[in-house]
């Protein structure tokens, strides 16, 4: 048990008697008696209490140990403090309130040391703990009774309340006679499995997404970043792409303001939407493809519970990865405990929408638990003559007939309708100077009655979790997607001669995606001596088939100064175009030693993907098959001090499409990382800094074949001997400085470069990679329910082509909230809370351009007010 929280206990037990003593002044002992005793420094190491007994003239010290009596005892007197303590600690239990607990599967002991510790209740043991009992993961508010049997699942022990103690002991044998059938029956606590995904909380201490198994952030060996729920709604997150506008390494501003996807960028790579690198509850959804990248997912952010974002190459866990990280989202799950929130929001571009989150058990004994999150919008943008509407469903029910077993069934639809804000403009007026003036941030290229993008995502999944033995737990996760899409627009994308008139072609999509992901793995831990292993091995499959049907035709011009709209538009009848089809498959493994104060993880993987892609124009059809073999390691160690020094190497593998001009087949674009840093989080505290150095290599980068007679298909040929690289240095943290006053920042320094290549790019900058992003945050509690917060992120200058011809400058922004707990002001309104929240307080205009037809204005202000009330 934890050395800074220890009970000192004396237990006295003995067989009943039936005669009771006639003497009031020495009483027979017929019942146990528990008298815990709590040291008053932590610096204490061995705390005693004296307890007199007329027993062979015995006085004894209680020194945490268990003392049996067999036979009649008798005590003349108990010292006045004995008296107060045992007074003091005998109702410990019945006043100990609720607590929530996210605690892993792990040693028995070290899950008992957790619950006291939270829950501040004495614990007993009566008989020793079985040493090779695993306790299953807890996740759910419950007493320290029910947490404690929740823990005992499975072993031969049980736990009982006894004069303000938990006295875990053997359970009875099976009843021989009437006495001892009186025994308590067994009571099965509920429990789930991967408890940290799960953290309530500001600040998160545990994540899945780096392992695929519940563990502390100091003891994984790599840089990752949680956001948690409450962390989203203390800066009115709008987006999940917003949500991670202050972690380091990360960077959103990109491609400007894009209601269609999350875009986002790790450690200089891409890592959202378009990606396909933005994960749902550990499962890729169905990808987009070339002419298709609008039939990429984007899943609204209040069905989310939080986000982690695993920086490095992690294909060991995923398969096919971009070596920057992933990004992977957890959805609200049912709760153990009734929950009912709803909430209405607005903002000052016209936003009007409603929340609602419902969830809790369906029966007493709590089998069943329900979630029903749901939420509709209308909203205008920045962008002239484009509204969004949105109605968004998430419902979700689990079943858990035992600890040992859990089922949770996930569904979610999402119906997006409107136009969208992306929109391709051209540098003159925007990022370079124009004799005509400025071109404003609202400007629309398009055509107000030609202006849709319509999109339907259905999902249906489940998670299963079944624990087995003392040790082992079988997890499967399934979803299928399904986005249909439709698409109208005229894309005015070409600046004439005189500066300011735009021309473009006109486009019609109707498109369409299915595919399931299926991941399977075993789990279990392995304790031999002083070693602790964890042991996963898993499959994963994953299936997209996309269909595209698209039109193209003619728009009239449009001044781009003072445009005139009403122009025609000729299209002709969309028709099938494009099909694919896209595998993968995979088998891992991974070890996590625990020894003492060190931690080593390694993981080894081999996947096989598959792409088929069908022209049906030009009725063509190409297939590309790639295998690879991926690994990693990593080693943590952990200092007393709370200082926890870490390294790792890690690979990743992307699928490539095409052949050299002799006819081979492309090999996988590689990515390679080794990384060391040092994370600290003092004892006891949910304080974190992270602190790491890294190097990314990617290789068998598509580059022009340095031979001019080689041609393919007419064209030029490539060679897969392009490489690049980024060496970084990070930074992260979130404080406590004060009990009221919470700090969040980052700072993130990359250094990129194209190592190898036979283009003008050769010693470039990689393009669209700030070169330091800078962000801090501060929360201030002002008052009993007041709360404020101002936050700066600077990002630095990048260049928005591969050629560093197009540069875009540096950038803050501020962002500022407030929120009051309206409860404060009436009994009357407990549960009721008002935010305000403004993101680019200042109202700072950005622009992000990658060539001269191709630049982006960021987000304007927006103030959002949002009220929720929860009961």
């Amino acid at each position: 048990m934890n050395a800074s929280f220890l009970e000192r206990v004396y237990v006295l037990t003995s067989e009943p008697k039936e005669s009771p003593c006639s003497d009031e002044s020495e009483k027979v002992l017929t019942t146990p008696i528990c008298i815990p005793f709590f040291c008053p420094s932590q610096h204490l190491a061995v705390c005693t209490l004296h307890l007199t007994l007329q027993q062979d003239n015995v006085q004894a010290d209680c020194l945490s140990t268990m003392v049996h009596h067999n036979t009649k005892l008798k005590y003349t007197s108990v010292s006045l403090a004995s008296l107060f303590l045992m007074g003091a600690f005998t109702n410990a239990l019945a006043q100990a309130s609720d607590a929530h607990y996210n605690l892993p599967a792990q040693h028995i002991e070290r899950t008992l040391d957790a619950i006291t510790t939270q829950s501040h209740v004495p614990m007993q043991l009566a008989t020793p703990l079985e040493s090779t009992h695993q306790a299953p993961a807890i996740n759910g508010t419950l007493s320290a009774l029910e947490a404690v049997r929740a823990a005992l699942a499975g072993s031969n022990l049980e736990a009982i309340e006894h004069n303000g103690s938990i006295v875990i002991q053997a359970k009875p044998r099976a009843p021989q006679s009437q006495a001892e059938a009186g025994a308590l029956p067994e009571v099965v606590v509920t429990a789930q499995g991967l408890g940290g995904a799960n953290e309530q909380g500001l600040v998160a201490t545990r994540a899945v997404g780096a392992t695929k198994t519940d563990t502390a952030l100091v003891e994984t060996p790599v840089s990752i970043s949680v956001v948690t729920r409450e962390q989203m709604d203390q800066m009115g997150a709008q987006s999940v792409q917003d949500s991670l506008s202050y972690l380091a390494g990360v960077d959103i501003g990109t491609n400007g303001t894009d209601s269609r996807v999350d875009e986002i960028w790790v450690r200089g790579f891409r890592t959202g939407s378009f990606a396909n690198n933005l994960y749902l509850d550990g499962l890729r959804p169905p990808g987009s493809s070339s002419g298709a990248s609008a039939l990429s997912t984007r899943f609204d952010s209040y069905g989310v519970e939080r986000v982690e974002v695993v920086r490095g190459p992690i294909s060991t866990l995923y398969g096919q990865v971009a070596p920057g990280g992933v990004v992977n989202m957890r959805s609200k799950r049912p709760p153990e405990t009734t929950q009912r929130q709803v909430g209405l929001q607005t903002d000052n571009w016209g936003l009007i929408r409603a929340n609602m989150d419902f969830g809790g058990p369906l029966n007493e004994d709590k089998t069943l638990l329900y979630r029903l999150v749901s939420s509709a919008s209308h909203t205008g943008t920045q962008v002239d003559h484009v509204d969004l509407n949105r109605i968004f469903v998430n419902p979700s029910l689990t079943w858990q007939p035992s600890a040992r077993t859990s089922l949770t069934v996930l569904g979610n639809y999402q119906q997006d309708r409107g136009g969208a804000t992306y929109q391709f403009l051209p540098s003159a007026g925007i990022a370079t100077a124009s004799p005509y003036g400025t071109v404003p941030t609202s400007r629309f290229l398009g055509e107000p009655d030609y202006n849709r993008y319509d999109r339907n995502q259905t999902a249906l999944g489940y998670s299963f979790e079944q624990f087995f033995g003392d040790a082992g737990v079988l997890r499967q996760n399934v979803r299928y997607i399904k986005v249909d899409m439709i698409s109208d627009g005229a894309g005015r994308r070409t600046l004439g001669a005189d500066g300011r008139t735009m021309t473009g072609t006109a486009s019609s999509n109707k498109n369409k995606s299915d595919g399931i992901s299926i991941d399977t793995n075993v789990a279990y831990t392995i304790e031999t001596g002083p070693f602790v292993q964890s042991l996963l091995a898993g499959f994963d499959y994953q299936k997209t088939d996309i269909h595209l049907d698209s039109a193209s035709g003619t728009v009239g011009p449009i001044d781009l100064f003072e445009p005139v709209y009403g122009q025609p538009v000729v299209i002709g009848e969309r028709k099938p175009s494009q099909e694919t089809g896209r595998y993968q498959h995979g088998l891992y493994l991974q070890d996590q030693l625990f020894w003492e104060k060190w931690t080593l993880t390694a993981g080894l993987r081999h996947d096989w993907a598959k792409d088929k892609v069908v022209n049906l124009t030009r009725n063509t059809r190409t297939d590309n098959r790639n295998e690879a073999t991926t690994g990693r390691v990593g080693v943590t160690y952990l200092f007393d001090n709370g200082v926890a020094p870490f390294a790792n190497y890690s690979t990743s593998f992307q699928p490539s499409s095409g052949e050299d001009y002799f006819g081979k087949r492309f090999d996988p674009v590689l990515g390679k990382q080794a990384e060391m840093g040092v994370k600290y989080q003092p004892a006891g505290s949910s304080n974190l800094i992270t602190a790491s150095v890294y190097e990314i290599t990617q290789s068998n980068i598509s580059t022009p074949d340095p031979d001019p007679e080689h041609l393919c298909n007419g064209g030029q040929c490539y060679v897969q001997t392009g490489e690049g690289r980024v060496r970084g240095l990070e930074l992260e943290g979130v404080y406590a400085v004060t009990p009221t006053v919470t700090t969040s920042g980052s700072f993130t320094y990359q250094n990129t470069k194209v190592t190898e290549s036979n283009s003008t790019d050769l010693g470039k900058r990689l393009a669209r990679v700030p070169d330091q992003i800078i962000t801090l945050r501060g929360d201030w509690r002002a008052a009993p329910g007041l709360s404020l917060g101002l936050g700066a992120r600077y990002t630095g200058s990048s260049y928005g082509n591969t050629t560093n011809t197009w540069k875009n400058d540096s950038k803050t922004i501020w962002d500022a909230s407030l929120r009051y707990d309206l409860g404060q002001l009436d009994a009357q309104w407990k549960g009721m809370k008002f935010s305000l929240n403004a993101a680019n307080l200042f109202d700072k205009v950005t622009v992000a351009c990658t060539g001269a037809s191709s630049c982006f204005y960021g987000a304007r202000r927006t103030v959002s007010a949002n009220l929720t009330y929860d009961w």
